[in-house]
């Protein structure tokens, strides 16, 4: 089997295996019957790769073009650049929706640059409420009647709305709910989703738990270090923006932050592009 070296490649596949078809309704993206993953690379003239987070393809033919941005996209050039690559590669039409982690409640849907107008979907998982899903999950748990939905619901609860708990109760609450289930294999699925969609906000002590939850298999391993090495160089990413948001030298955010050359020179261009 062929491995992708991106940790969202993998989480999509165990997604798109475990649960066919309207998977993605429990979280609000209605209407998308999922029948494949696709590979994220996009190949570009300039001699590089970008990636997106999560393509999928739909029962009626288009792409699925999921984003997930822990912060508000300013301007929506970056995610229209993908998709025109997308678009270019695939000859099909591309449907994206951005997946808003943390406490942003509102974001830019629409751009319009007067030669063309481009649209994503924002759905702001901050918004949803995580006792509910979690209490809807336990209770199919108790009476035998486990739905491929609850699957999503899990893999995304950690990102939902708490109200009666701090986030770290409500990962323990999370990691509580997997132990519960007694299928083996459908647990393993489980405990990659929540690591591959959380990877980059949950603390060491926090992915030490889903290992431990997990029976590593060199699948599953994948997953988990590729998710580890996704999160690590979006936080890098983050230092480097803000670095140079403070005038400091290409060479300084190269030696600061670990980045190669070539991808901090990316990191100035999307800033620019910003302004």
């Amino acid at each position: 089997m062929d491995i992708p070296r991106n940790a969202n490649d993998l989480v999509a596949k165990h997604l798109t295996l475990a649960l066919p078809g309207e998977v993605l309704s429990v979280i609000g993206v209605r209407h998308a019957p999922v029948v494949r993953a696709l590979a994220t690379e996009i190949p570009e003239v300039r001699m590089r790769q970008t990636f997106t987070d999560i393509m999928l393809e739909l029962a009626d033919g288009r792409l699925l073009h999921l984003e997930f941005q822990s912060t508000k996209e300013p301007t929506l050039y970056r995610f229209a650049a993908y998709d025109v690559a997308l678009a270019e590669r695939h000859r099909r039409a591309i449907r994206t929706v951005v997946l808003y982690t943390g406490d942003v409640q509102s974001a830019p849907s629409e751009l319009d640059a007067w030669s063309f107008r481009y649209t994503v979907e924002n759905v702001y998982l901050g918004q949803m409420d995580g006792e509910a899903a979690l209490e809807t999950v336990r209770r199919h748990l108790d009476m035998g009647e486990w739905t491929p939905e609850d699957r999503v619901r899990l893999a995304f609860a950690f990102h939902m709305r708490f109200e009666r708990r701090t986030r770290d109760e409500a990962f323990d609450a999370i990691v509580d709910t997997l132990q519960r289930v007694q299928d083996r294999e459908e647990q393993n699925y489980l405990a990659a989703l929540v690591f591959g969609f959380s990877a980059r906000v949950l603390t060491d002590e926090q992915k030490s738990a889903l290992r431990r939850v997990l029976a590593m298999t060199e699948l599953l391993k994948e997953i988990v270090e590729e998710a580890e090495e996704r999160a690590e160089k979006r936080k890098a990413r983050e230092i480097a923006e803000r670095m140079f948001r403070k005038g400091a030298s290409i060479a300084d955010v190269v030696e600061l932050t670990g980045l190669t050359e070539q991808e901090v020179q990316e990191v100035l261009r999307r800033i620019r592009e910003e302004t």
